[in-house]
């Protein structure tokens, strides 16, 4: 029960955290919202930016296979990573992120079996952005 409640707390900071950034970017702060999502990737997740930048997308994801993370925390973790890289622009950095928040979704399907509209969504814009690449 303890467990459960601490899970349902850290979940909510994150999403008062997500709703931030959104907020942030509404409001026309991209940088600052980038900055928030990044800052949020170390603390809660301890990613850097460093690694979420080299690291390739299977080792991302064997990376968190291995930290055993909730479904509900990896939702969160796709939401952020994505949006940190949303609006997408074509540079390697957003390529990376992209990559690694497909590998988030992936793992959410194929371990956890867990779907939602959200995430088909995002899954279908991220595959667009990163398909259109491939034709250039």
């Amino acid at each position: 029960m303890i467990r459960k409640d601490f899970i349902e707390a850290e979940i909510q900071k994150l999403a008062l955290v997500l709703a931030r950034i959104l907020g942030l970017k509404n409001e026309g702060n991209v940088d600052d919202a980038t900055e928030l999502a990044y800052q949020t990737l170390s603390d809660n997740f301890g990613l850097d930016a460093n690694s979420l930048h080299t690291t390739t997308p299977e080792e991302f994801q064997e990376d968190l296979k291995s930290r055993k993370y909730s479904a509900e925390k990896l939702d969160m973790l796709a939401q952020i990573l994505f949006e940190s890289a949303y609006p997408f622009q074509e540079t390697e950095e957003t390529f990376a992120i992209l990559n690694k928040a497909a590998a988030v979704l992936n793992l959410l399907e194929t371990e956890y079996h867990q779907q939602s509209l959200d995430n088909i969504a995002r899954r279908e814009q991220i595959d667009k952005f990163l398909n259109n690449r491939q034709y250039e």
